[in-house]
């Protein structure tokens, strides 16, 4: 036989009586976390209003006082985003403030402490009460290899100075030489991506002059571009030239592209003869990267001014 339901118990009122719900914790627990909420809410808001209304400082030192004796300290700080800059500078930054009470930790002063470290490019930090700070770095990408004096140095797309101590592990940079290159690099970098059959070629890009670039080919030619704006469309036309007729390995030393709507080509020999092909550059010595070669700027070619001079062929495109 089955059993019947038992039947709900009634109010006073003729309602059914509540049903008690049982708590997932007990209610010493309960009240617990519902007086340590009270207490994260409290702090944030004497927080926000201490530093709007610009309270003393002895009542404001009074009040971290008060919170990290109630535990609100940094205890925890979380970084993401960090992979060049070493987490051991991003902490030293961080715990440099001369408190750790969450209260009187300056997020302003953190945040360009952090901008200043050479790798990091954006930095965001929020607390997270009770004891937790997170810090969120956006870091700066390399983009080229940048070369004065003898010396190369790691860039951004902005030219700003990366420290990096072994450079053979970014062999596929471009170069750029000369005074003032490092500051033009996203100039370049726009005309390169533009033309990657050309950027792939590319052994470096000599800034000229503090105006204009000198692409200098791996099988030895030179691209004269130039100055401004023209030197987009010059490229433009000459890969156009390019893809149609390979004119790399065939014997020139320069292409001229500074004069518009032409291009004057320098050859290896006597005026009218036959241009030869180039030999095949040698391969760098052992596993060294091709970029730990100095790439040294042609001084000795003046500027174009005649044909008999200079050796050139005139080809009107």
């Amino acid at each position: 036989m089955s059993r019947k339901p038992a039947p709900r118990k009634q109010s006073k009122a003729g309602r059914p009586a509540a049903t008690p719900v049982a708590l997932p914790f007990a209610p010493r627990t309960a009240r617990r976390v519902i007086l340590g909420s009270l207490g994260v809410l409290g702090m944030a808001a004497l927080g926000t209003w201490a530093v709007a209304a610009r309270v003393p400082e002895k009542a404001l030192m009074a009040a971290a006082t008060t919170g990290s004796e109630a535990g609100f300290v940094v205890r925890q700080v979380e970084i993401t985003g960090a992979v060049n800059q070493p987490r051991l500078s991003i902490y030293r930054e961080v715990l440099q403030g001369g408190s750790d009470s969450m209260l009187l930790t300056d997020l302003p002063a953190m945040r360009e402490r952090l901008k200043a470290l050479p790798w990091v490019k954006e930095v965001s930090i929020a607390r997270r009460w009770p004891d937790r700070l997170e810090i969120r770095v956006a870091e700066r990408k390399p983009a080229a290899l940048w070369q004065q004096h003898g010396r190369i140095r790691l860039i951004d797309a902005e030219g700003v100075p990366l420290p990096a101590e072994d450079l053979a592990q970014f062999p596929n940079l471009p170069m750029l030489v000369g005074a003032g290159a490092q500051a033009e690099v996203a100039g370049l970098l726009r005309l390169t991506t533009a033309h990657p059959e050309l950027a792939r070629e590319m052994e470096a890009a000599l800034w000229v002059g503090q105006r204009r670039w000198d692409m200098r080919m791996k099988s030895g030619e030179t691209i004269s571009l130039p100055e401004g704006p023209a030197a987009e469309a010059a490229l433009m036309r000459f890969a156009e030239i390019h893809r149609e007729t390979p004119m790399f390995g065939r014997g020139f030393v320069r292409f001229d592209l500074r004069i518009p709507d032409k291009m004057v080509v320098r050859v290896g020999g006597e005026p009218g003869t036959v241009a030869k092909p180039r030999p095949e550059p040698k391969a760098p010595a052992g596993n060294a990267p091709a970029h730990n070669a100095t790439v040294q700027p042609n001084r000795a070619q003046p500027p174009v001014q005649t044909a008999a001079a200079e050796q050139l062929t005139k080809v009107v495109i």
